[in-house]
């Protein structure tokens, strides 16, 4: 269960693929969706007998759709039948631990409660699943995946395994690789963005939003905030630091851009950030269409910049 359908899908995937050998998932698998199917019938197929193996798996998809009716799977959950492996993949959502279904299954099963990774954990999660393929990243090529695909691990998954089929075994992925092969510019994007205001270029950042107005699908100026926003935050925690040596682990970046920290605060003093995330702040709600109705996206963003540079 949980927020990160992700995890829930690689964990069934792998189930799938163990519990039942190959020669037997015809008769001892069986797959149910929450939105078609019925407590009484889930109940119905997990007391049934596997016919070729040892074992038969049931797994019910979007399980969240019978929340209502939850409880009455709670009898044979009490009980189950220990020859049925019963998978339900709670999206999106959490199951209340008050029910009584929730308590049969802690009882007698494993509840894995799949959360979202925070921002600083996503770059180290691309970072071991590109060992897996077989490269690695250079950090700029780890940063601009995540300022497209934010942490959305599903998204990030498709384009790690686009470029498996594109980049030599063992090679080092690059900004060169994700602009090739993803589509995503290594030069006009968020992450350039934030780079850009942290020295306070403003042709350079007035260059960039003009391509990313003209690009509002790729560009979502939401996300774009989020990501400013965030390097912002963690440049008022910089002007915070006790130690240099610190700042990694205070600030939940690679050792390779503290310097963009280091350099920015030279730019803007710790009242002076305070200030930015204050503007950042009010155009998050002029994104949502506070304040800023009919107004062009590229005029929006260059506003958003002038009043960042002259905090």
């Amino acid at each position: 269960m949980g927020k990160e359908a992700f995890f829930i899908d690689q964990i069934t995937e792998r189930l799938m693929s163990s519990v039942v050998d190959e020669s037997a998932r015809d008769f001892d698998l069986t797959v149910m969706y929450g939105k078609e199917t019925t407590a009484d019938q889930i109940i119905e197929a997990s007391k049934r007998f596997p016919m070729m193996g040892k074992q038969q798996l049931i797994v019910v998809r979007e399980a969240q759709y019978l929340e209502r009716n939850f409880d009455q799977l709670t009898p044979y959950l009490s009980h189950p039948q220990t020859q049925t492996v019963l998978v339900l993949c709670y999206k999106h959502k959490k199951l209340d631990k008050r029910k009584k279904a929730y308590k049969a299954i802690a009882a007698k099963g494993i509840i894995l409660d799949a959360k979202p990774l925070y921002e600083n954990q996503v770059g180290g999660w691309i970072e071991l699943e590109g060992r897996k393929h077989g490269f690695r990243f250079h950090p700029h090529a780890i940063a601009l995946l995540v300022a497209f695909l934010g942490s959305n691990l599903g998204k990030i998954s498709k384009e790690l395994e686009k470029l498996s089929l594109n980049v030599a075994h063992g090679s080092d992925v690059t900004p060169d690789h994700i602009e090739e092969y993803i589509g995503y510019s290594k030069e006009f994007n968020s992450f350039e963005l934030q780079n850009a205001l942290g020295q306070r270029n403003l042709s350079h950042a007035f260059r960039i939003v003009q391509y990313m107005a003209g690009n509002p699908t790729q560009h979502p100026f939401p996300l774009t905030i989020t990501v400013v926003f965030n390097f912002f935050q963690k440049l008022f925690m910089c002007h915070g630091l006790k130690s240099p040596a610190d700042a990694p682990r205070v600030l939940g970046v690679s050792p390779f851009f503290v310097k963009d920290y280091q350099l920015a605060a030279q730019k803007y003093t710790m009242k002076q950030t305070a200030n930015v995330l204050g503007v950042l702040k009010e155009f998050d709600l002029k994104s949502k269409g506070v304040g800023a109705q009919n107004m062009p996206l590229e005029e929006l963003m260059k506003e958003l910049i002038l009043k960042i540079v002259s905090a």
